[in-house]
């Protein structure tokens, strides 16, 4: 769960690039000021996922691209990002470094945020921590700079380790984290100021509320006696209800025996309706048959007569009848025929007749029954309708108390009931917001348990180290994140015992980590740690009891020897001798072109003459 820092570069077109090399353990870059150290730790910042832009200078004038390869587990990975800012481009080797052959598999872009892969790789992914008491969120990439990124600026600073600002509360969480594995997830959170202002509103509203509903709550009642008239009310009700049933029940029965009589009198009046009209149909064709047989009776006689007459010539022209008519009519059988058919016409239409008569008796029987049936319907209608009449009029006469006035006296005293619940629902709710907007502020204590003592141990045996043989005891206070020498606070000390001190707990806090398994970066970056401490004309000079070169020499001795757990890249001013400085591997700046490597960035024409001849094999070992 950890990193290894393998290479810086920086890149410009036309130009050399800019390379620095870490070892896997411990690398140390040394040399006078404005060489670029303290830019090595910057462009470290700036690929690990700082904002801060870079500032330029005359020697990276021309340079627009900075490279990070760095190594976890079997892999390896490169950051990329413009020397102006923006997004950093990350690639990875997904599988073993080298293959049979020898060539390194090659780049893969990885889409995945920075910050993210870092804290995976750390073995932060998942974990939260307390950006305020009042939110949570995962560990970002800040946290891990910020535990394990010493400025030199910071080295110094009588500010608080865990920083100000709205930050510092997030690096307390993680630092916890880093020392004890433990998260904040199990942590409750206070409310937030929004959360607050929310329940303030709410409880504004709660308790104008509550002041109506006791607005409407006459002053003599209560819910008891309330209660007691409501169940009153809903008793007479119960009752008006029943009569109301009973009553219904029969009325029922009685308008379901009108709406059969009802429709059986309908039935009845058809009927009798239908066989009048067929009864005056037959009628009239009745009369029609003896109105036909009357004028056959005639239309016989006037036949008869005209064959009783003689045959005379015409009175007016004397010629003979003959001429007149048609001689067939003359005929005596022709008048014979003629009263035959008028027989026969006559005897059909009185064989109609004798048939129309059974239907007409058959009809006057219909009329007879359905007056009949009529005339009794309409007198059990009658009746049925007086005894539904005789029902409602004693239902009426029963009631003794207004439906109207029981309904509204049942909503009215619903009402105020329903009052009275919310009336103590909102003094409850009332009394849980006062409780919201005035949360007491519970100091947070995390249990670190003996990590901290282990911490100490580990930066008291690194001091001691150092040079720093007197200090006695070493503990550390995780609430402050700092460390306790002597009973004293680290910040109570001069300029370069703080800087050393802090340089003490950052590398002791990374190696406990790692050697229990907890998150964390896995490398450490200082800054100068040894500069302050040798300065010969600090305001706090009785604060060094401990002669600077001893504890430069003890600094160097001790990094050389380093082992691990984790990385440590140390950038520093003091001078190193050769014999150390072999040891380590050291790279070496200088200010001038006359010895070794001039500085981070390669000499240039425009901004100083090319380099003379090399001044020995000493130089040329350290360059």
């Amino acid at each position: 769960m950890a990193i290894t820092l393998k290479q810086l570069s920086v890149h410009g077109p036309g130009l050399s690039p800019a390379v620095v090399v870490f070892e896997g353990r411990r690398t140390l870059i040394r040399g006078p000021s404005e060489t670029g150290k303290s830019h090595i730790w910057k462009c470290i910042w700036f690929l690990l996922g700082g904002t801060a832009s870079l500032e330029q200078f005359p020697e990276s004038q021309g340079y627009d691209s900075l490279e990070l390869a760095f190594l976890h587990s079997e892999h390896e990975y490169l950051v990329r990002k413009a020397m102006s800012g923006g997004a950093a481009r990350v690639l990875v080797r997904q599988d073993d470094l080298w293959v049979a052959d020898g060539v390194p598999n090659p780049l893969e872009d990885l889409a995945q945020d920075l910050g993210e892969l870092l804290v995976s790789l750390s073995g932060a992914a998942g974990k939260l921590v307390l950006r305020t008491r009042s939110e949570k969120g995962p560990i970002t990439g800040d946290d891990l700079r910020h535990w394990a990124l010493l400025s030199q600026p910071r080295m110094i600073s009588e500010d608080a380790t865990k920083g100000s600002g709205h930050g510092s509360d997030k690096h307390v969480s993680s630092y916890s984290l880093f020392l004890s594995g433990l998260d904040d997830s199990a942590v409750e959170l206070y409310k937030s100021a929004s959360e607050k202002d929310q329940a303030k509103g709410m409880l504004v509203v709660a308790q104008s509320e509550l002041a109506r509903l006791e607005g409407l709550i006459p002053a003599d009642a209560d819910r008891a006696s309330t209660v007691q008239a409501l169940a009153r009310v809903d008793e007479r009700l119960d009752m008006v209800v029943t009569q109301f049933k009973a009553r219904s029940s029969v009325l029922k029965e009685l308008r379901q025996q009108i709406a059969i009589e009802g429709e059986a009198l309908t039935t009845a009046s058809t009927q009798l309706a239908s066989a009048i009209s067929m009864r005056e149909r037959f009628t009239m064709l009745d009369l029609k048959y003896s109105s036909d047989l009357a004028r056959l009776g005639a239309a016989d006689e006037g036949t008869a007569f005209f064959q009783a007459l003689e045959e005379t010539p015409c009175p007016l022209c004397g010629t003979a009848v003959e001429q007149h008519l048609d001689p067939g009519n003359l005929n005596p059988r022709a008048p014979s025929k003629y009263r035959n058919a008028i027989a026969a016409e006559a005897e059909k239409i009185r064989e109609l007749r004798r048939g129309l008569q059974p239907s007409l008796a058959q009809e006057q029987a219909r009329i007879s029954i359905a007056s009949v049936d009529v005339k009794r319907l309409t007198a059990s209608l009658k009746l049925l309708e007086e005894q539904e009449t005789m029902v409602l009029r004693a239902a009426s006469q029963e009631f003794d108390a207004d439906p109207r006035e029981l309904a509204e006296s049942h909503t009215r005293l619903s009402s105020l009931i329903d009052a009275f619940d919310e009336s103590t629902r909102l003094k409850g709710e009332i009394a849980r917001l006062e409780e919201a907007t005035k949360q007491k502020r519970i100091a947070l204590v995390r249990n670190v348990g003996s990590h901290g003592d282990k911490v100490g141990a580990i930066a008291r045996q690194m001091l001691n180290d150092w040079g720093f043989t007197s200090i006695q005891s070493v503990h550390l206070d995780a609430t402050s994140c700092d460390l306790l020498v002597d009973g004293r606070r680290r910040l109570s000390y001069g300029a370069g015992k703080r800087g050393l001190f802090l340089t003490a707990m950052t590398i002791a806090l990374m190696q406990h980590a790692l050697k229990e398994g907890h998150p964390h970066l896995g490398v450490v970056v200082l800054d100068s740690p040894l500069k302050a401490y040798a300065q010969k004309e600090s305001a706090d000079d009785t604060d060094r009891d401990i002669p600077t070169a001893t504890v430069n020499a003890s600094f160097y001795g001790w990094l050389s020897r380093f082992k691990g757990p984790g990385q440590i890249i140390v950038l520093e001013n003091e001078v190193v001798d050769a014999v150390t400085a072999r040891a380590l591997g050291a790279i070496e700046f200088t200010d001038d072109y006359t010895r070794g490597r001039q500085g981070f960035y390669p000499p240039r024409p425009l901004i100083a003459p090319p380099p003379g001849p090399s001044d020995g094999p000493v130089f040329d070992d350290l360059a």
